[in-house]
């Protein structure tokens, strides 16, 4: 009686195993017409079955249904599972007709999830990477021009967070730092910037930079008058040229901050006299004309 069972058992077993097989035809026709009908939500669970289950899936036929299923994500605004589904499709299917649209979507997906531009721009560099696949390798294609929108849109973030850095540093009474993030942004993005402004921040920070480092010349200058001190009360010679060797050494530093103090007031001065030639109806023009005035004064 007990073998009788075990065999009923392993018999229902195999059965129901046979039951469970998938064929790929009964669950693409259904996956795709579920799709064409906008019922996403089971479409999307007859696309994974597909995918995962199916017997007989061609690569053809994974190609489609993960193209498929991405853009149920896509269409859903589920975009990060858009993105992990079409960063998939990618990996699998390089040649794939729907690249350049793949392209496009995970572009916009990435945007979609960025943060505002105060936050971490990883995200934000991802779309501007995948539009500009578009544009390198498919010049042709109908999402060139989508991918330019992305791309300008993205940079506008990158943009703005470097403003927003400068004017931190500006803030925080680090002006030389300032100038340097406000000229990065200069240079880097003159399309996503208000340039009269910007030139005008550059030598604003450029011409203060001496108020950045006003403490640590004090600081050093202190360091050199007790070194001073020490060397005429110093008998041993070697212990002596160690010292003056330390004093040589803060002395130079204290003279290349006072030299880009200079150079940079000098630098704020050429930039001031352009900018106010370049842009004679600047907001801007009056602040320029004063601070170039304080800069003639001061020499």
């Amino acid at each position: 009686m007990k073998r009788i069972l075990i065999v009923i058992f392993a018999g229902t077993v195999l059965f129901s195993c046979a039951e469970k097989t998938i064929k790929k035809e009964e669950v693409m026709s259904k996956a795709l017409k579920l799709y064409q009908k906008g019922e996403y939500d089971d479409a999307k669970e007859y696309f994974k079955k597909a995918i995962y289950k199916a017997e007989n899936m061609t690569t053809t036929d994974i190609m489609k249904a993960r193209y498929y299923l991405g853009n149920i994500y896509y269409m859903e605004e589920n975009y990060i599972d858009a993105i992990v589904e079409f960063e998939e499709f990618l990996s699998l299917f390089p040649t794939a007709p729907q690249v350049p649209e793949v392209l496009y979507k995970l572009a916009d997906s990435y945007m979609k999830i960025s943060p505002s531009p105060d936050r971490d721009l990883t995200y934000v560099r991802k779309a501007i990477e995948k539009a500009e696949e578009i544009l390198d390798n498919y010049p042709e294609s109908v999402y060139v021009s989508k991918a330019k929108k992305i791309i300008a849109k993205a940079k506008k973030m990158e943009a703005t967070h470097i403003i927003e850095i400068a004017d931190l540093y500006e803030h925080l009474g680090k002006y030389y730092s300032a100038a340097v993030y406000y000229n990065l942004v200069y240079d880097d993005y003159p399309e996503q910037i208000k340039k009269d402004f910007i030139v005008y921040k550059i030598a604003f920070n450029l011409a203060n930079s001496g108020k950045q480092y006003e403490d640590e010349i004090e600081e050093y200058t202190e360091k050199i008058k007790k070194l001073e001190k020490k060397i005429k009360e110093e008998k041993d010679i070697e212990k002596k040229n160690v010292l003056i060797n330390r004093k040589k050494l803060l002395e130079d530093h204290v003279n290349r901050l006072k030299e880009r103090i200079q150079n940079s007031k000098n630098r704020a001065v050429s930039i001031l006299k352009h900018a106010l030639k370049n842009y004679p109806n600047s907001e801007y023009k009056e602040e320029m004309e004063n601070l170039l005035k304080k800069l003639d004064k001061e020499g």
